[in-house]
């Protein structure tokens, strides 16, 4: 069970099928009309189809494993001895952490961004040029040199991010941060906490000082308009194939919680492989895990464009060094990051968001202190969540479908 089968044929099945014709694959995709069902839908479809693998995200991975509805590959692992010391560093200790400790999944690829630099620019005009491991403050300072260069269709971007307002930068900031809106049990708002504060003071300054347009994202920098931009790897080959003449660019991590230098809430195991406790068909269902967490599928993934975890197979990429992708372990933290949980009603941040954007533009124009705003935006936040509650509760009363976060 995955979200998209067509997908899913074309990244592992079609390869599987001929190595291993002897067991057949019935793939079931719970994505429809580009719809992903929420936690108690998907646990439904389980019931009803009762898959031998799961394709999880993080998010799921940990709910399921601890709730006990999967099964520890831990013994078939050591009976057939399979390899986990090639994988990128952490990516175990990450699967792990989902489980208590025990391992429950195993993740053949990840995405994780990167800071894309123009060399170029930078070499031009004397700017020190951009490093690993880099906070978003010092991003910001650095996007700051170039305030000023050109003029209209020919301005100079210090940076460009995929965002199209100032609650698209807070996205980015308060994920590096690993920052939930809520406490572990979704009762509380969080917002007026120092960590808030922080990533709204780093957001609302840089779209205050205007160093982040809200157009024209990966553009720019290929046109060589923007001297850093943050972008998955596939910007490597829109460089070389959209980029202008001679563009010089090079790439760093993405930027980092300077508490946690070494590890990113943004390095994501997007399609972990599980096996439900339930399955008749454990050692089938490990043979399939196994085949798609092997060498010769990482190789194949990495032609695909894919990040595999099995770090020797992608080393370079159009004669860049991919070092800045496989730099950053993936965080253990198994909590919720940002607006979202699954114990949260949808409708919650349908009411909230304007909240948000309300907020962040009084403190954007000076009109409200960072520490006024957030504490003003919790207690609105706070009775927007009391709401959606209630009209959760009555919708379950009544039989109609209330939908959750997830």
């Amino acid at each position: 069970m995955c979200d998209d089968a067509d997908q899913f044929y074309r990244r592992y099945g079609n390869i599987f099928t001929v190595t291993h014709p002897s067991i057949d694959l019935d793939v079931i995709s719970i994505v429809e009309r580009g719809r992903k069902p929420e936690y108690e839908e998907i646990l439904t479809l389980i019931e009803k189809h009762q898959p031998d693998v799961l394709l999880l995200d993080e998010g799921l991975l940990a709910s399921y494993a601890q709730e006990g509805k999967l099964s520890s590959l831990e013994e078939m692992i050591a009976e057939d001895k399979f390899d986990l010391a090639e994988y990128t560093p952490g990516v175990i200790e990450s699967l792990r952490a989902k489980g208590n400790g025990t391992l429950y999944a195993l993740a053949p690829h990840f995405t994780v961004p990167v800071l894309y630099y123009n060399r170029g620019l930078f070499e031009e005009n004397q700017i020190k040029l951009p490093h690993n491991k880099m906070s978003w403050q010092e991003v910001f300072d650095l996007s700051k040199r170039f305030e000023g260069m050109g003029a209209g269709e020919n301005r100079v971007f210090g940076l460009s991010l995929d965002v199209m307002d100032t609650t698209d930068i807070l996205r980015h900031i308060s994920r590096t941060f690993s920052l939930s809106l809520f406490d572990t049990k979704a009762e509380k708002l969080l917002i007026h906490s120092d960590g808030w504060k922080r990533a709204v003071e780093l957001a609302t300054d840089a779209v205050r000082s205007k160093i982040v347009p809200f157009s024209n994202y990966y553009t720019d920098f290929i046109n060589g308009k923007a001297a850093m931009v943050v972008a998955q790897p596939w910007m490597i080959s829109h460089c070389k194939t959209y980029g202008i003449k001679n563009l010089d660019w090079d790439m760093v991590t993405l930027p980092v919680d300077p508490k946690n230098p070494d590890e990113s809430p943004h390095v994501q195991l997007e399609e972990s492989c599980a096996i439900p406790a339930a399955s008749p068909n454990k050692r089938a269902a490990w043979e399939f895990i196994k085949f798609i967490n092997g060498p010769e599928m990482a190789k194949a993934l990495s032609e695909y464009g894919l990040l595999p975890t099995r770090s020797p197979f992608l080393k370079e990429m159009d004669g860049k060094s991919m070092d800045p992708f496989y730099m950053l372990k993936p965080t253990s933290q198994t909590s919720y990051y940002g607006w979202y949980h699954r114990n949260v009603p949808r409708e919650f941040s349908n009411s909230f968001t304007p909240l948000l954007e309300d907020a962040l533009k009084a403190i954007v124009d000076n009109k409200k202190t960072v520490d006024e705003a957030l504490a003003e935006l919790e207690v609105k936040g706070q009775d927007a969540l009391a709401i959606a509650r209630t009209a959760k509760k009555k919708e379950k009363s009544s039989g109609t479908k209330a939908t959750t976060g997830s």
